[in-house]
């Protein structure tokens, strides 16, 4: 199925996701992808973050903690900086996946909220193939995912100078579990070419979709996904790329 949505700033088609995204998004995501249902339903899918004890690890962006009247106005602020960088990152042309995540963790000094990536480079893609390893960071999560970070960042930077929007300094790049990061919300997926929207719902008038129009996006793969622990039993289904 295809849906238009017609936002302040121009359309943005939404098209369901192929057998082979939903294949290769197994494939590049650290512990896959499975299905959720009810009684009534499928209701999405969830990005595996837990499967039994072992966990999924991220890069995590860390900036100073913040009073807690302060957590709205910088959530905000972050949200619309993400949906601002996408196409500048996508331009570049990298072949892997990369899902940067908005985390929020409650410290005795206030609340910390920061970026998380999650996601695995391409062997063949230019980020492994043009671009020196970083051991530090790519002995983890493979060669090139470091460069896929530093590239996203960029245009996170950039997003704030022409925007005027803030982004918060830096104060610490740590490989994090899941647990560590505290509460996720996972807005987008990006692999190679295809930026996978994960919200339940979208709507003509969400501010996320309306920027993303703003910045060119006009094509998306609409993916109502969020993160997920699944018992160890699940893990065959969740990174079987036949169990789609």
């Amino acid at each position: 199925m295809t849906t238009t949505y017609q936002t302040s700033k121009g359309p943005i088609l939404a098209k369901d996701p192929t057998l082979g995204q939903m294949a290769n998004l197994k494939k590049g995501l650290p512990l896959g992808l499975i299905g959720m249902q009810t009684e009534e339903g499928p209701i999405g899918y969830g990005f595996v973050t837990k499967c039994g004890d072992e966990e999924a690890w991220a890069l995590k962006q860390q900036s100073v903690e913040i009073e807690p009247k302060d957590e709205q106005t910088i959530h905000t602020a972050n949200s619309i900086l993400l949906a601002q960088s996408v196409k500048r990152y996508m331009s570049h042309g990298f072949g892997g996946c990369l899902a940067p995540c908005l985390y929020r963790r409650e410290k005795p000094n206030g609340i910390e909220l920061g970026f998380a990536y999650f996601g695995s480079p391409l062997p063949t893609g230019i980020e492994a193939m043009e671009f020196p390893p970083e051991p530090a960071c790519d002995n983890r999560f493979g060669d090139g995912f470091l460069t896929l970070f530093r590239h996203f960042h960029e245009s996170l930077t950039k997003s704030s100078k022409e925007g005027g929007i803030p982004l918060r300094p830096v104060i610490g790049l740590d490989q994090r579990t899941t647990s560590q990061l505290g509460n996720l919300i996972l807005p987008l997926i990006i692999h190679g070419k295809t930026l996978f929207l994960c919200r339940r719902e979208l709507q003509e008038d969400d501010l996320f979709l309306t920027i993303l129009a703003s910045t060119g996006v006009r094509e998306v793969v609409h993916l109502p996904c969020q993160p997920i622990a699944i018992a160890s039993e699940h893990r065959a289904l969740a990174k079987d790329l036949r169990a789609i």
